[in-house]
């Protein structure tokens, strides 16, 4: 049983203050990935700190969220069971040329010190599993993946109890690390149990795609046309090698408008010949008479088709319209959620930063500067999220759904507590931003996580109608003021 001595300070802040907190530090541009933008993320790493007896920095340094499930770093979950008092060994055994072969975990529990809890992974085990096939990091840090995996199962196996429901490392759940030690998520399947490969589908499940339409295919074909390249299907798989086409019709909308862009920007074309091999500026044969000009003079035959749209609008001006669709689509998705006193400049900070990040060059000054191709591009990456937002929102409503049944918890009596945990009135389920129903979901889930759901929640809800009436309760004493 903690006490509020050990607590972090955040703790003692009403619900709703945290609520707000999450989002203002979801705005951070020093946040790894899986956090920026994404407060609900945030909170959930809060949280667990509160459980943990943690600060909210160090949750957010060394909790990671991966396909929906938070995992502690290695370094943490070692931290994690050595202050419950037990004791955690880690060595690797090598072969003559130094190289590891295998890591060995040992965990020798506080009140059953005559047993030791023992994982072994080895690289012949990790090749076996697949490891080396679906993680690069297998091959680029062998030692410290096996020491990672050792660590994770035998912490699991020995001291659960110790991790809170942190379970499994990012590594166990297919992310791969980058060179600045965040991760990111891959295509590796993942290994563990049923609970984690359950959490992985309803990942899988709630992310959505855009297809390229019909009309965006016909004019990247004319524009590949314009450009001479035969092989489309082999200027596609170059572009994008770690998937497999089998037609261009397996083209999202977003992966459409990169090609656009890289054959605008003159990658990989073939070279302007004709079919005889002369270069293109030279006719491949002699015109007809009556087409010749006046004194004998031969120059190219101009073509009697019209230019391809898609070939000279790349760098026109964007549309207007276009433009303040891409306006409103960032206000929606939060990219730009700033109001009130200096929001124009947070959000025209926040606006290029997205804006530069995506397109991969500097945009700075106004979206005016964008061009036709480039506008385009932006407009289906924020339709596709769009679209990812929306069924991620009915997910999550569908499992607040099924968290308010198994607390016990019907009909109005819902809407009555997620009104005290906001502060606010809430009469249906539209009346939640985004934001509030990631973090109401979560809040349910770990009252739910609990040994006693239905009073975790009901404590929560105390908890927040007490720090509301309490915030109530002082302004109507500071008078005017």
């Amino acid at each position: 049983m903690t006490t509020s001595d050990n607590l972090p300070a955040i703790a003692s802040w009403s619900v709703p203050d945290r609520l707000k907190y999450a989002h203002e530090l979801a705005n951070a541009g020093l946040l790894p990935d899986s956090f920026r933008k994404q407060p609900a993320n945030v909170l959930y790493a809060i949280e667990y700190g509160i459980a943990l007896r943690v600060d909210p920095v160090v949750a957010i340094t060394e909790i990671h969220v991966i396909k929906g499930k938070p995992c502690p770093s290695s370094a943490f979950m070692s931290a994690l069971v050595r202050r419950a008092g037990h004791k955690l060994r880690i060595k690797v055994e090598r072969d003559d040329n130094g190289n590891p072969v295998k890591a060995v975990a040992t965990l020798i529990r506080a009140d059953d010190p005559d047993f030791e809890f023992v994982s072994e992974w080895s690289v012949a085990r990790a090749q076996r599993a697949g490891l080396f096939k679906q993680n690069d990091n297998y091959a680029k840090y062998t030692e410290q993946m096996l020491k990672a995996r050792a660590q994770g199962e035998v912490c699991r196996d020995g001291a659960k109890e110790a991790l809170l429901g942190l379970s499994y490392l990012p590594e166990e759940l297919g992310a791969s690390m980058n060179e600045d030690g965040s991760y990111v998520v891959t295509d590796a399947t993942v290994q563990g149990s049923s609970s984690v490969r359950e959490a992985a589908a309803a990942a899988q499940e709630v992310t959505g795609v855009v297809k390229a339409t019909t009309k965006q295919l016909g004019d990247l074909a004319k524009l590949m046309d314009s450009k001479g390249i035969t092989d489309k299907l082999g200027y596609i798989r170059d572009l994008f090698p770690d998937y497999e086409f089998k037609s261009a019709a397996d083209l999202t909308s977003a992966q459409a408008a990169q090609v656009a862009n890289a054959i605008g920007r003159g990658e990989n074309l073939p070279p302007e010949q004709e079919p005889d091999g002369a270069p293109a500026s030279e006719p491949a044969a002699a015109a007809p008479d009556d087409e010749k000009p006046a004194g004998g003079e031969h120059h190219p035959a101009a073509s009697k088709e019209e230019p391809v749209d898609a070939d000279i609008v790349e760098d026109e001006p964007a549309d207007p319209k276009v433009l303040r669709d891409i306006g409103i689509l960032m206000t929606d998705l939060g990219i730009t959620p700033h109001i009130g006193t200096g929001s124009k400049k947070l959000n025209d900070e926040a606006r290029f930063t997205w804006l530069s990040n995506f397109l991969g060059v500097k945009v700075e000054g106004s979206t005016k500067n964008l061009n036709y191709g480039q506008a385009q591009r932006v407009v289906a990456e924020l339709k596709r999220l769009q679209v990812e937002r929306a069924k991620l929102r009915n997910s999550r409503a569908r499992q607040i759904g099924e968290s308010f049944n198994r607390l016990g918890i019907e009909g109005e009596e819902r809407f009555h507590d997620l009104s005290d945990l906001l502060g606010r009135t809430v009469m249906k389920a539209d009346d939640l931003t985004h934001e509030e129903i990631d973090a109401v979901a979560e809040l349910l889930e770990q009252a739910l996580g609990s040994e006693q759901p239905r009073d975790t929640w009901d404590k929560m809800i105390h908890a927040a109608r007490a720090a509301l009436a309490a915030e109530t309760q002082g302004e109507q004493q500071g008078g005017d003021f």
